[in-house]
């Protein structure tokens, strides 16, 4: 009878251990797909703020040249008024 209980006993250890392990493994590859997840929109916040700073920089870059325009037309402006045409 004991040897009876103690297989038994045994046999329900093992079915346990197993359980716990495959619930701890699932949750583990759960962790990971989650990591995976995150990593990847670290990576687009990156990708979108690298466009958004070239962006930015594209729009001075315009600015200044028109500002350059606006300059070289006030500059012939004052030219010709210099010279009296």
């Amino acid at each position: 009878m004991k040897l009876k209980t103690a297989q038994v006993s045994a046999v329900v250890t093992v079915f346990l251990v197993g359980l716990t392990t495959s619930a701890w493994a699932v949750d583990m590859g759960a962790m990971k797909q989650k990591v995976e997840t995150v990593k990847g929109q670290a990576e687009n916040v990156k990708k979108e703020g690298g466009e958004t700073t070239q962006s930015v920089k594209d729009m001075k870059a315009q600015d200044a040249m028109k500002n350059v325009g606006e300059a070289k037309d006030e500059g012939k402006k004052l030219k010709d008024a210099a010279m009296g045409k």
